[in-house]
């Protein structure tokens, strides 16, 4: 070979070596498509806003309990210790949506007798059925069967029956005039064979009345 011809190749040789090395720098050097990737992913996390929901936010404000029940205080006519007269008992029960529900409440507190001593007018293992109050203001109300087959007798003890549940009704509730007693869903003609029942009752006289209220 002359001396051209190996100058020649030698050059040759050096730029292809050069090259190799500058391609093989820049595979290196140069990011792919992953890198670039995930650049972008990180870049986006850096720049998301901390959520207002996150660990250090701000409590918030509770609001207020706007469904605590509300209580409304009622007065019973529950039969005194002489067992002659009825006694007045002030109570506290949860205030319902109709006056027709606050009614049957009013009624079962009066069926589960006193909290201080005083007997309830109705005998025992009596169940409130129903009760419904007619846009006249009549109140009917439907006991079971031991309204009658439970009770003691007696015309006071008849009384004392009628008149507690009429004027517990009719004391709580400006809606309510009068009072029909009925049993099993059907008018009975009467507990022991005493007072009518086939007829609406009011407020009962005043000689029942002597006792004064006592709370709850």
């Amino acid at each position: 070979m002359t001396k051209k011809g190996l100058i020649a190749a030698v050059s040759i040789a050096v730029f292809l070596i050069a090259t190799i090395v500058t391609l093989t720098l820049w595979l290196f050097v140069e990011p792919g498509p992953e890198s670039q990737a995930t650049q972008v992913l990180n870049d986006q996390r850096l720049q998301v806003t901390p959520s207002p929901e996150g660990p250090e936010s701000p409590a918030r404000n509770e609001e207020p309990d706007v469904s605590a029940e509300r209580r409304i205080r009622i007065t019973l006519y529950l039969v005194s210790r002489s067992g002659k007269t009825l006694a007045l008992e002030d109570r506290e029960i949860t205030l319902a949506d109709s006056v027709q529900e606050q009614a049957k409440q009013v009624v079962r507190e009066l069926l589960a007798g006193s909290r201080r001593g005083l007997a309830s007018p109705l005998p025992r293992g009596v169940e409130l059925r129903e009760l419904f109050i007619t846009p006249q203001g009549l109140a009917f109300v439907d006991f079971s069967q031991e309204l009658i087959s439970n009770h003691v007798g007696g015309t006071s003890a008849e009384e004392l029956t009628v008149y507690s549940l009429s004027n517990t009704l009719i004391a709580n509730f400006p809606a309510v005039k009068s009072v029909q007693f009925l049993v099993e869903g059907r008018e009975v003609p009467t507990l022991a064979g005493h007072l009518d029942l086939t007829i609406p009752y009011g407020r009962g006289p005043r000689r029942l009345e002597q006792d004064q209220p006592s709370g709850p």
